[in-house]
């Protein structure tokens, strides 16, 4: 990701509203059309890697972006797993509809997650994530995931310290 923010102009922020996040780069993403230049990539969020461990905190960026597949679970294949590295997504509210603001149709939802370490109950790890999903199924199950790293609260434990949790 590094070799991408290198050739941004001087100047340039990727600073998307959500319903551009949706329309602009998640919906052609499902339906295969082509993209339009981005720093988004592809990883797999829910896989075996903390989300320190994905993004590259030396590169000054305080936004990530990625499409990542959903691990969908269960007999019915309708529920989501969000485990990842040690630890769990866990939902901060419902979704939130995203609507497009030239033809008012909703065409999103928009879920906030934080970074909970397993086995440790009372501290957050300090990243949120907010997960974009579009509102036709193309059976994809492809969402856009905008991460960042929080300040640091008193509630919240540091990424070293989680490395000696795991």
């Amino acid at each position: 990701m590094e070799d991408v923010i290198a050739v941004w102009p001087i100047g340039y922020r990727f600073k998307p509203k959500e319903d551009e996040l949706v329309k602009f780069f998640l919906q052609r993403r499902v339906r295969g059309e082509p993209l339009p230049w981005s720093p988004i990539m592809e990883c797999n969020l829910y896989g075996n890697q903390a989300p320190w461990e994905i993004f590259d905190q030396s590169n000054g960026q305080k936004v990530w972006y990625c499409f990542t597949k959903l691990n969908n679970t269960g007999k019915s294949k309708k529920r989501v797993s969000r485990t990842g590295g040690g630890g769990t997504w866990r939902g901060e509210k419902s979704g939130v509809e995203i609507v497009d603001s030239e033809t008012n149709r909703i065409i999103g939802v928009q879920k906030t997650f934080v970074f909970k370490i397993k086995g440790v109950t009372d501290k957050l790890v300090s990243w949120i994530m907010h997960e974009f999903s579009v509102v036709e199924k193309k059976g994809d199950d492809i969402v856009l995931c905008k991460l960042k790293k929080k300040t640091k609260s008193s509630n919240q434990i540091s990424d070293s310290d989680v490395d000696q949790v795991l």
